[in-house]
């Protein structure tokens, strides 16, 4: 007997690249598992942050938004009428948002003869007033069942206000306010 058939190397080497060929078919199947694997976990991750980004990109330009609404209420006091004023002011510093989905509410302070709030009682200075607005956000996320825009949709009551978060066919909304004083 030969010495290479006695330890069989001739079939070791032959078999060696036959299992060549196939380990590297293997790795290859490997690999695409591997992408599709990556895929179908790492996409779900990337659209939730986008998603997220554009989100509190809106939430911080409906404050923005706010802050501006407000400034131009309070400076703007003895004005015929603040409040058109401030709502132009905050519709226009909204950009990128669009302006017929926002919805402006203006709290004012109850006037020491009893009547209602309104925008006419600011005459005062040194009185408070508070500029709110909310905007339909979309931030659901299926597998949890939940969604983490910060308002559903109801009403609340702040003060003698009662305020809708959300208008009726937005379900979530991303909301804002600010209180000024009147100088």
């Amino acid at each position: 007997m030969k010495r290479s058939s006695r330890f069989a190397f001739r079939l070791a080497r032959l078999g060696g690249r036959r299992a060549g060929v196939r380990a590297s078919r293997e790795e290859g199947a490997a690999l695409v598992e591997f992408g599709l694997g990556l895929l179908f976990i790492l996409a779900p991750i990337v659209v939730g942050i986008i998603d997220g980004g554009i989100t509190f990109y809106d939430y911080s330009t409906l404050a923005n938004a706010v802050a501006v609404g407000a400034r131009t209420l309070a400076i703007n006091r003895m004005a015929s009428n603040p409040c058109t004023l401030e709502e132009a002011a905050l519709k226009a510093a909204a950009v990128n948002l669009n302006t017929s989905q926002i919805t402006i509410v203006e709290s004012f302070p109850t006037p020491t003869s009893g009547a209602t709030p309104t925008c006419a009682n600011l005459q005062n200075a040194g009185d408070y007033a508070t500029v709110s607005a909310t905007y339909p956000c979309n931030l659901y996320f299926p597998t949890h069942g939940i969604n983490l825009c910060s308002m559903a949709q109801g009403n609340i009551k702040n003060g003698s206000t009662v305020i809708t978060t959300c208008p009726s066919p937005y379900a979530y909304c991303i909301s804002a306010t600010t209180t000024v004083r009147i100088e």
